[in-house]
């Protein structure tokens, strides 16, 4: 084992390699802290290690109604257009596996994080190399709700992955639009 260490160390001093695996990524950048507008058009901020899309509305629904339909799982293909499956039940603990238009070659396992009925729903996946965590929030406000959803990509190797990720804005400005549209037909057929 010790012979292994030594040769591990001699080989990153002799290609100058730098070991980033483990390190933390830099913290969030200020703007990331800032509400997400509810303009029903996605924003983006990017600083190190961190970029985050994020796209909110209000929705003419309860936050009970829109939780029902973001929780159930099997049911996204039929609503939602940035969606094609959805595997295994979205509770607290559960793990799902999304496929998802924007790169249908791709099954994406994510853990349910946080499951707080009616008011927050999170799924994550990865590490501190490369991380994403997507967080949905609902706040009832007169008769409606406030949803916000943002997605957090973060890690010490955010910055080469980044250039190869698909532009996520457009995806986020159907979800909102899909969701909205879902939660209040449901709302209006009562």
């Amino acid at each position: 084992m010790r012979k292994s260490l030594l040769l591990s160390a001699l080989l990153i001093t002799l290609t100058g390699l730098t070991v980033v695996g483990c390190a933390k990524p830099a913290p969030p950048p200020a703007a990331a802290a800032e509400p997400i507008p509810l303009t029903y058009a996605h924003d983006v901020v990017e600083g190190e290690d961190y970029l985050h899309y994020a796209v909110g509305g209000r929705i003419d629904a309860s936050p009970e109604l829109i939780w029902s339909i973001l929780t159930d799982a099997a049911a996204y293909p039929e609503w939602n257009s940035t969606i094609i499956s959805i595997d295994g039940d979205i509770a607290d603990g559960e793990t799902i596996k999304l496929k998802a238009h924007i790169d249908p070659e791709r099954t994406f396992k994510l853990s349910v994080s946080t499951f707080e009925p009616g008011k927050k729903l999170v799924w994550e996946d990865g590490n501190n190399m490369f991380a994403g965590v997507r967080t949905f929030s609902l706040i009832a406000v007169d008769g409606g709700t406030n949803f916000t959803m943002r997605e957090a990509l973060t890690g010490t190797m955010l910055d080469k992955i980044a250039p190869k990720l698909p532009d996520f804005g457009p995806a986020f400005d159907a979800f909102m639009t899909d969701l909205k549209a879902e939660a209040e037909r449901r709302a209006a057929a009562g």
